[in-house]
């Protein structure tokens, strides 16, 4: 059994102050989504729910387009510019970022709508005209919707995770379950289903603006120190130049084949949804989005973790501390299985129960898909975040490479398997495209970067999940059947043993760390060998420069 992993230092202990953040938004978010689903489900009829899906993942694709990319550079490049001390870089950045997006959301929202018609006959089933009206409506706010994700990123960049998850992952959602409640209680109509759905961007973007206005002014978090020795500014690489031009073209080489890759991925979450509406039917695209709404609940929880790992390995990798980046990378893959497995593993056993709390026409077919994508997930959520560090690690280029892979042999399975198999089909291509995603960015991380997810953390997570998420509930539907009564017969202990076996792993899951979190111990885990290898520890506040001092993140 190997020796369990040194207790948590300084950087895991702000690692965990964030991730506990947008775990909670990320809770809040799923609980949301999934409320969205089953409110759209049960309020209006499936052909009209299959429509607002379809409507709303075109809208989240062209999102992604006009995005650019512009997360990872603003991750990237904002933490950099804050550890090199050249806060003045940092600043420019952002409308070096914003600028492209809003143009090409505005181009994208003209042309969506111009093109209106068409596109809602591709998958408007017997009403296309009520759902080109609902595309007009959701093109209007798509410029609004690129902005607000852009401001939100800046944010994190500085290190501040509390706008992503107060703004987008809390407030707008809430806003959209409300408006759907309103609009199906004042109305029946689809097009005022859309605009409840799309209006919680503006009043967010408002906020988001604000907030990233007061960030930005404060300064850089003071977590970042720039290197203190000549030999530690050897390792580093020499801070981007602080024109205008230089900025940008530094920003945009690295960012360019991000749009694309975002674009890719993005597509890959939705592109099946609008295809099983075009060659099947829209009411098979409502089973298909409720079968398959659970993947969103890991992709909040994945992406909690990364948002708060993503500048903390940037900083690493400019400070050319390796060792601590794999610490990162190997400690937030275990924390993302431990807290991933337990509801693929549930949704697995407990598809029937799952899928019937839509209504009775969403169960059957659907169970297959729910149980085929629950297995792939199992493998894409213990392979940790291997995207992040190849794109942390400037490597763009093989990121566009797997997205785009992806997404071919998601779409070409799609077209071949969704005529004969249904929505079967469709899961099937997805879980093929997830997995040569996976296995593609895990090969070249540990061969370009000589980095692994794999630890003593993760084995423990995943064999703790497996028997209490996996294993007993599976022996109790086999001898009780698959009520909702047994299901929770079996979670309950079932949570009860995970949290017993997640406090005896504590140390190898570096769990230590969250004891910041508690009243007067923040900072104060340090472990009792030395410093914590992840890197080191912000100097005192009298050291710190006012660039980095003003504002500590999160």
């Amino acid at each position: 059994m190997p020796a369990p992993e040194p207790t948590a230092g300084p950087n895991l202990n702000k690692l965990a102050r964030g991730g506990a953040l947008n775990l909670v938004g990320a809770a809040v978010a799923g609980v949301q989504g999934l409320a969205l689903v089953f409110l759209v489900a049960h309020l209006y009829s499936q052909r009209i729910a299959g429509v607002f899906f379809a409507a709303t993942s075109l809208f989240i694709i062209l999102q992604a387009v006009s995005w650019l990319g512009t997360d990872a550079g603003l991750l990237r490049w904002v933490p950099r510019h804050l550890a090199l001390g050249d806060r003045a870089a940092a600043l420019r950045t952002v409308p070096v970022a914003l600028v492209p997006v809003l143009a090409t959301a505005a181009a994208a929202g003209l042309l969506l709508a111009a093109t209106a018609p068409w596109t809602a006959g591709q998958f408007g089933g017997g009403d296309p005209g009520e759902a080109a009206a609902m595309v007009r409506v959701l093109a209007l706010f798509l410029p609004l919707a690129a902005a607000h994700d852009v401001l939100l990123a800046a944010t994190r960049g500085y290190g501040s995770m509390r706008p992503t998850v107060l703004v987008d992952k809390i407030l707008r959602q809430t806003l959209q379950v409300a408006g759907v409640v309103a609009a199906a209680v004042l109305t029946d109509g689809a097009v005022w289903l859309a605009l409840a759905w799309a209006a919680p961007y503006l009043p967010c973007l408002l906020i988001a603006a604000t907030w990233y206005r007061k960030i930005s002014r404060a300064g850089g978090p003071a977590e970042a120190p720039a290197p203190a020795d000549p030999a530690a500014d050897a390792r580093t690489d020499a801070p981007v130049p602080a024109g205008w031009r230089p900025l940008a073209g530094e920003f945009w080489r690295f960012t360019a084949p991000r749009a694309f890759a975002q674009v890719c991925q993005t597509a890959f979450q939705r592109a099946d949804i609008v295809l099983v509406a075009a060659l099947s039917s829209p009411r098979e695209a409502a089973i298909y989005t409720a079968a398959t709404r659970f993947i969103v609940i890991s992709q909040l929880v994945t992406q909690a973790v990364q948002n708060v790992m993503q500048p903390a390995v940037s900083r690493l990798l400019a400070l050319a501390d390796r060792a601590g980046a794999q610490r990162i990378f190997a400690v937030c893959a275990s924390w993302n299985l431990a807290l991933a497995w337990p509801v693929h593993l549930s949704i697995a056993v407990g598809a029937p129960v799952y899928l019937g709390a839509f209504g009775p026409g969403y169960a059957g077919s659907g169970e297959t898909v729910t149980v085929i994508l629950a297995m792939a997930m199992l493998v894409a959520t213990a392979t940790g975040a291997r995207d992040v560090m190849l794109l942390m690690a400037g490597r763009s280029g093989l990121s566009l490479v797997n997205q785009s892979t992806a997404l071919a042999v998601n779409l070409v399975l799609n077209v071949l398997l969704i005529p004969p198999l249904g929505i079967a089909g469709a899961a099937l291509a997805r879980a093929c495209g997830l997995l040569v995603r996976t296995l593609l960015a895990l090969v070249q991380v540990r061969r370009i970067l000589g980095m692994t997810p794999a630890s003593a953390g993760l084995f423990w997570a995943g064999g703790s999940a497996l028997l209490s998420f996996g294993a007993l509930p599976l022996a109790v539907r086999l001898v009780a059947g698959s009520s909702p009564v047994a299901l929770a017969c079996a979670l309950v202990p079932g949570t009860i043993l995970y949290f017993a076996l997640m406090w005896g792993g504590r140390e190898r899951l570096s769990l230590t760390a969250f004891a910041s979190l508690l009243p007067g111990r923040r900072g104060r885990a340090v472990p009792p060998g030395g410093p914590d290898p992840a890197g080191p520890a912000a100097p005192p506040a009298a050291e710190t420069t006012p660039a980095r001092s003003a504002h500590a993140g999160n």
